[in-house]
């Protein structure tokens, strides 16, 4: 490390040198791992970083060379559920970590420089478990090292608009409404406030009974004083966060599905939860909000070329959906963890 320098990013008052590096060092990070995809836009990317402040600690590392400044070769983001949180009690034990070393500066004592800065934080915050996450070999082999656990295992998923079998998409849709014909289904880009309080609960339950396997996390709560800044910050970036939502005769949510357009990511657009009540499953409405939602990406976003959504490799129902969809398999992210005492007894017999 004695060629190189950590630099702290105060994500709340950071200067725009210090998002210049930053975002420098996440374009190369992109082609690294993912040469392909449209990079988001860096005002996005910091008003999505300040508005997570509200809910979370977050501490921001960059590692530059010392013998040039500007060059950032390495960077580390950390954040920790405040008390204030509606996610606190279910994860008040955990941290969660993003840490990447650029290949050609990788063996070089970096990552380890870095991985002390988590424990130490971890500490401080009174986190047992660390959560990490890597789609490359090296990372893999590092959590290996450390002796941490590979928990859960995403895949992502890429549809290609020009491959879609419309007329099955389209008796998708046609059959879901004969099956519930008492079933509405709604489209909104700002959930209307007098189902909000409703609709947030149903989507915190749905997301939390996603399948996370051995993952340490507890429940992520959605409340509607989040939903609401999550909407301004969307429209205030020009991004369109679209829901398609099934509601019952009884006032029931049975169903739903979001995506976020980013005009910067065109033409890729990213599907988010999709997901159907324990209560209502057997009767079609998954492949219905699956099939409506993408006969209306067709019309109202002509420049979306690619969808793309990501699973639990355990997610086996959804998964079937997405493939019979004519959605590929284009990567995969390995979500490790590790306990915060074990790290700390690794980084000791390194010393």
């Amino acid at each position: 490390m004695e060629d190189y320098e950590i630099h702290t990013i105060d994500v709340a008052t950071a200067s725009d040198e210090d998002w210049a590096k930053f975002h420098s060092f996440r374009r190369k990070r992109m082609l690294e791992v993912l040469p392909d995809d449209p990079v988001e836009d860096d005002l996005s990317v910091q008003e999505w970083e300040r508005t997570m402040l509200d809910e979370n600690y977050v501490k921001v590392f960059i590692v530059t060379q010392k013998d040039r400044p500007d060059t950032v070769v390495a960077s580390l983001r950390m954040d920790a559920k405040k008390e204030t949180s509606p996610s606190y009690v279910g994860n008040k034990h955990n941290l969660v970590t993003r840490l990447a070393v650029l290949k050609e500066h990788r063996g070089k004592g970096i990552a380890k420089t870095l991985l002390k800065l988590v424990h130490g934080f971890a500490l401080e915050k009174g986190r047992s478990v660390i959560l990490g996450g890597t789609m490359e070999d090296d990372g893999r082999k590092l959590n290996r090292i450390l002796g941490g656990t590979e928990a859960l295992e995403m895949r992502n998923y890429r549809l290609n608009i020009n491959d879609i079998d419309w007329k099955m998409v389209e008796q998708w849709e046609k059959e879901g409404k004969e099956r519930s014909p008492d079933t509405t289904l709604e489209f909104h880009t700002s959930i209307p406030e007098d189902i909000l309080e409703r609709y947030t609960k149903k989507y915190s339950e749905v997301f939390n009974q996603a399948p996370f396997d051995d993952l340490d996390i507890g429940d992520q709560i959605y409340t509607p004083e989040l939903f609401r800044k999550y909407e301004e910050v969307a429209k205030k970036m020009g991004q369109t966060w679209l829901t398609v939502l099934l509601r019952e005769k009884n006032g029931d949510i049975s169903g739903l599905s979001d995506v976020i357009y980013m005009p910067s990511r065109a033409p890729l657009l990213e599907q988010f939860l999709t997901g159907v009540d324990q209560n209502y499953r057997g009767q079609g409405k998954g492949k219905w909000v699956k099939a409506a939602m993408l006969l209306r990406i067709r019309e109202e976003f002509p420049d979306v070329k690619v969808v793309t959504t990501g699973n639990a490799k355990s997610n086996a129902p959804m998964i079937a959906i997405n493939e019979r969809l004519g959605f590929k398999l284009h990567h995969e992210t390995f979500n490790m963890q590790i306990e915060t005492e074990k790290l700390g007894q690794y980084l000791k017999g390194q010393q």
